[in-house]
């Protein structure tokens, strides 16, 4: 609970623009939907892509809203009909921003009464987040506390000490005013850290602008999301915020803060160093910063390594160099990029004084994570996967993954590797192609349907993929079955002893959206 005027004090570029004055006004809960909007909440009128908030200012009232908030004059919004003159409203600037400002005040600030990890990146931030969880809670599991004092949000839903938490139909961060009840669980919980999966979509739309982040991880950063932020600069530009937010948040009694990046990784390495380095001048603050990598496969120094890597069909090992010394590790994840979310992990766990001990035991606890590299048993003569892999990176590293698990059929013949995905609609159209010719490459044999189509035309959608595989395999080698049930019937009715399904692109999602 909060007042008005405390608000004012936290935004200092906001403005009462209510009348009568009701600074004084106690705000009990926080909502951007004013379907969510309940007696004694304020209502902060989001701008969004197609839908402007402040229409949705005399629902909010008329739900038990005490007062709005929003960047319209007040003035033009009476003109509008949308506020009358006995309405307490606040002008601001930004409205995200003071959206998840306001929900921080609510839980008066959670993220600063634990360590908060924030991980990024395109590929692997949902197997990254696990990991580093089941790591941070080997380090601070006890008797009180089996399940160790950790939280975590990612895009498949939250968990507060082992406990499930339901987030929705989220495919990214959850709104801020969630964010901070979560966090606020947490603390109630009893915990000390907490993961939070950070989306290009949730910095962009300050979704996590008021945490307080300690360690901020970067897994990668390919080709995604062009549809949203315009330009690849945009899109790394959207990744750095949560780089900057740690340079921006203070630090906390006994908690030093640390930068992970991924030395190996050409589209972000470079870019978040010289954002690093840009926050450094500009704020008197110290932030570590730690590279994490493969050996030869960059000319950047390595705080942690992984050394002599033996990629089993069911597990993989190598020993981790650290700044500390070196120790064992073994996974049942498998593929190089595995070894990258792990490494990740380690050295996001290892800056917040992890023992290698907890490393070791919790990268090993760890034996899958839904949607994400996810065998499907049901009894099937032939190896069935279910992955999230929906850009063309992620998708060529899967198919590298999977093909030393294709073994030849009973007649001798090789065996084949076949993919089953799509591509979304109203998202980026130039990963269609490249995703198509990444399978038409990688894969033996490529069905090609749908993948949450929205309102754009299915049809289109597949041709533009078909013409990517047609870049390097031949009509003989690819299908299209627009119904993705079918789809997936049509790869398991073709299917061999031998060969390898991937379904691609869903992963951990229950839903379709058409």
């Amino acid at each position: 609970m909060f007042t008005l005027t405390q608000l004012l004090q936290l935004l200092p570029s906001a403005r009462y623009e209510g009348s009568p004055p009701g600074e004084n006004l106690s705000i009990q809960h926080v909502a951007a939907d004013s379907r969510t909007v309940r007696a004694g909440s304020l209502f902060v009128a989001v701008p969004g892509g197609s839908v402007d908030g402040h229409r949705f200012i005399p629902a909010a009232f008329a739900a038990g809203a005490v007062a709005a908030a929003g960047t319209k004059p007040a003035k033009q919004l009476r003109d509008a009909k949308l506020l009358n003159e006995h309405q307490p409203y606040i002008r601001v600037v930004d409205s995200r921003s003071s959206l998840a400002i306001a929900a921080a005040a609510l839980h008066d600030f959670p993220s600063r009464k634990l360590a908060v990890i924030g991980v990024t990146g395109t590929d692997g931030k949902t197997t990254t987040a696990t990991l580093l969880e089941s790591i941070l809670a080997a380090a601070s599991s006890d008797a009180t506390a089996p399940q160790g004092r950790v939280g975590i949000v990612t895009t498949v839903g939250a968990r507060i000490m082992g406990q499930e938490s339901d987030t929705g139909l989220h495919v990214t961060t959850p709104d801020a005013p969630e964010v901070q009840e979560f966090l606020a669980q947490m603390v109630d919980g009893g915990c000390r850290y907490a993961v939070i999966e950070s989306t290009s979509h949730g910095l962009a739309q300050a979704r996590v602008a008021a945490v307080d982040f300690d360690v901020a991880a970067v897994t990668n950063i390919t080709h995604e999301h062009l549809d949203y932020h315009g330009t690849r600069d945009a899109y790394v530009a959207a990744k750095a915020l949560l780089f900057r937010a740690l340079y921006a948040s203070p630090e906390k009694p006994g908690m030093r803060r640390c930068a992970v990046l991924n030395a190996d990784d050409a589209g972000s390495y470079g870019a978040l160093l010289s954002v690093l380095n840009e926050e450094a001048h500009e704020h008197d603050r110290h932030v570590q910063v730690r590279s994490y990598g493969l050996p030869g496969h960059s000319q950047a120094r390595l705080d942690v390594a992984a050394v002599g890597v033996d990629y089993g069909i069911d597990r993989t090992q190598f020993e981790l160099r650290w700044w500390g010394g070196a120790f064992p590790v073994e996974t049942r994840l498998i593929g190089e990029f595995n070894v990258y979310n792990v490494l990740c992990a380690a050295t996001a766990a290892l800056s917040l004084n992890a023992s290698p001990a907890a490393v070791q035991a919790g990268v090993e606890a760890v034996t899958g994570v839904i949607g994400r590299m996810e065998r499907i048993d049901g009894g099937q003569p032939f190896l069935a996967v279910v992955d999230f892999a929906h850009t063309p990176n992620s998708l060529e590293r899967a198919l590298q993954t999977l093909r030393p698990l294709v073994t030849p059929h009973a007649d001798g013949t090789p065996g084949r590797l076949i993919a089953v995905f799509g591509s979304a609609g109203l998202r980026d159209r130039a990963k269609r192609a490249l995703m198509g010719r990444a399978s038409g490459a990688f894969a033996d044999f490529t069905v090609i349907t749908a993948e949450d189509p929205r309102t754009e035309d299915l049809a289109a959608i597949c041709a533009e993929i078909a013409t990517g595989v047609r870049e390097t395999a031949d009509d003989s080698r690819f299908v299209i079955v627009p119904d993705r049930a079918a789809a997936i019937q049509y790869a398991v009715d073709m299917a061999q002893p031998g060969d390898v399904v991937g379904a691609f692109g869903k992963g951990h999602e229950r839903s379709m959206c058409f």
